[in-house]
């Protein structure tokens, strides 16, 4: 069963990191997402980087003022339409079949499951791979 995915994303002047973030999300193998962008208030080119982005799924949403990344996070939950909320930092990206895994994972738990994670690899601005963070539980 495939369930709407509303990726949530708040940014705060990182109109040259957040290309990255968002191309993540578009290129999932899971089709059902919408991605929210809540701009928290740039004061750079983050509006025309947006704008400049041609895909139905991508919403964009902007706060007058800088009001921190949970506002924004709950600015993206108060207008999503999906019945899963996934965040994804604008300094971040995932990999292309993210939520083709996760999705199915979590549907198939029990009710009481309400979340699903993953690990991290952190890579320096040549590629690099420096540290990994795979906890276990």
């Amino acid at each position: 069963m495939h369930s709407l995915v509303s990726v949530i994303i708040p940014s705060f002047n990182r109109a040259d990191l957040l290309p990255r973030a968002i191309d993540s999300v578009l290129v999932q193998t899971y089709a059902e997402i919408e991605c929210i962008v809540v701009d928290d208030g740039s004061t750079d080119k983050t509006n025309e980087l947006i704008n400049s982005i041609e895909d139905d799924r991508l919403i964009y949403m902007r706060h007058e003022s800088n009001k921190g990344a949970s506002a924004a996070r709950n600015t993206g939950i108060k207008h999503s339409k999906g019945s899963l909320i996934a965040f994804l930092d604008d300094d971040d990206e995932w990999l292309p079949t993210k939520l083709e895994k996760q999705v199915p994972f979590l549907q198939s738990k029990d009710e009481k499951v309400g979340m699903v994670y993953c690990w991290m690899d952190y890579f320096d601005e040549n590629q690099q791979l420096i540290e990994e963070h795979h906890p276990t539980l």
